[in-house]
């Protein structure tokens, strides 16, 4: 399959009942997943750095304190004093005092030109920790007052906080597309298992389609499902016996109008024998009963023929059936010469013998009538069809009217005897085996009935399962 036709197919299944009802679950974990993390990293954001600021703000007060206690009881420098204090790897210290400064870190290279921000005058230390940026590292700025002349200042690193909030977000994202996934898979299963029954409605409904009339949906004890199931057999019940009532009308028709049709038929017989008896005028008449009374036998024929093969009624069972050796006989039956036929690629079919016999006899005398005779039958495959041609000598059907001509009582001239019903058999005798009937030009400008009907591997492996 080709890339195509596969993103078709999948834009195809997506857009489908299946394919919504796994996108609603992946929707709504997706917006639980962006939820539920967005407030896990937003709350654990705001702890951690709530936490750690206190950290930073607890700390500069008790080293501020140790500084005032050892700056009042012996004479020592600034730096002296910040040498004592224990700091905590990365962080840095910067004492005030006077005009003067003092600088003590812990493991930190620090550079003149990459000068920690202090805020000036003094006077503008508050006890709250401050986000701030040396060089391109990011650090909490906390300061407070050792003395009235003496200010302390600590600049606490928060790489490692941000570390660890990377490593949260990374997380929770991995998370969030795992609930994802899952949520996919178990919607996809829910879907699966939701559209169950409308699969089996619609095996039934194909089984029943395909002339198993007595299957029905079985019982279930669910309330959703129950009304459906009643639903559909109700229906299937109403088309059952409208089918029959179909059949037996067609039964009572056949016999009703063949009686008096075979009186006619008889005695046109009988008086055609004596037709040298009779005047010219009675003579001429009695041509035009015998005309129109096989006319009128031939569309009966027809119309039965046609309303058994649409009410259902068939008078045999499909069978395997070898479409080259079907034509073979039927050609050599209506004295076609053999090199007509071309049997490019044989295939075999399952059918109704006498139906498709009578269908392909209504493709042949439709040729014979109307198209100047059969110049052409071709047996070929497409894929997983096997493919049935029959060119004319004719001049061809006009593009508007190749639809038509498969409609009842359309025919091109009384006087070639058709009855105008005989292309509507063959459209639904073809329709009944699961396959297509259409009218194309020949390239010798004649008509082209190309008729395709599945092969018989293909309608064992298409033919879906029976409802559990």
């Amino acid at each position: 399959m080709s890339n195509p036709e596969r993103g078709q197919r999948f834009r195809s299944r997506f857009r489908g009942l299946r394919g919504r009802v796994t996108a609603v679950f992946v929707l709504g974990a997706a917006l639980v997943a962006v939820v539920l993390s967005g407030s896990v990293y937003g709350i654990s954001t705001g702890y951690m750095e709530s936490q750690r600021a206190r950290t930073v703000e607890r700390a500069v007060r008790v080293h501020a304190e140790l500084l005032r206690l050892r700056l009042d009881s012996t004479d020592i420098s600034g730096d002296q004093a910040l040498d004592a204090l224990d700091l905590p790897s990365g962080t840095m210290a910067i004492l005030h005092r006077d005009t003067g400064w003092s600088l003590a870190s812990a493991d930190v290279d620090f550079s003149p030109g990459s000068a920690p921000p202090i805020p000036t005058p003094a006077a503008q230390i508050t006890g709250t920790a401050t986000r701030v940026r040396i060089g391109d590292q990011p650090y909490l700025r906390a300061g407070a007052a050792v003395d009235n002349r003496t200010v302390l200042y600590e600049f606490a690193p928060l790489l490692e906080l941000e570390s660890t909030l990377r490593m949260l977000r990374t997380i929770l994202l991995a998370c969030s597309v795992l609930a994802v996934t899952i949520a996919a898979a178990i919607g996809a299963w829910a879907a699966h298992r939701a559209l169950s029954p409308l699969r089996q409605v619609a095996a039934t409904a194909s089984r029943i389609a395909s002339g198993e009339h007595e299957l029905r949906l079985p019982r279930t004890d669910d309330e959703e499902l129950s009304t459906t199931v009643d639903a559909f057999n109700a229906m299937v019940d109403s088309l059952q016996q409208r089918i029959e009532r179909e059949r037996r009308l067609v039964s009572d028709l056949s016999h009703e109008l063949r009686t008096p049709l075979t009186t006619l038929t008889t005695t046109a017989t009988v008086l055609t024998g004596h037709r040298d008896e009779l005047s010219e005028r009675p003579r001429a008449a009695l041509g035009l009963l015998v005309e129109e009374t096989a006319y009128l036998r031939g569309l009966l024929d027809d119309m039965l023929a046609l309303a058994r093969v649409e009410a259902g009624i068939h008078r045999s069972d499909q069978t395997p059936l070898d479409v080259a050796e079907l034509l073979t006989h039927l050609l050599a039956g209506h004295g076609v010469a053999a090199h007509v036929l071309d049997i490019r690629d044989a295939g075999t079919i399952r059918g109704r013998r006498t139906e498709l016999e009578r269908a392909l006899v209504n493709l042949l005398t439709n040729a014979e009538r109307h198209g100047g005779g059969v110049t052409g039958v071709r047996v070929d495959r497409d894929g997983a069809d096997v493919v049935v041609t029959v060119d004319d000598a004719g001049p061809g059907v006009a593009p508007e009217n190749r639809e038509r001509i498969f409609e009842r009582f359309v025919t091109a001239s009384r006087s070639t005897g058709g009855t105008g019903i005989g292309l509507a058999l063959v459209s639904e005798t073809v329709l009944g085996h699961h396959g297509t009937l259409r009218c194309t030009e020949s390239p010798s400008g004649g008509a082209r009935f190309v008729l395709t009907i599945p092969a018989l591997h293909e309608i064992a492996k298409n033919r879906p399962e029976p409802p559990q």
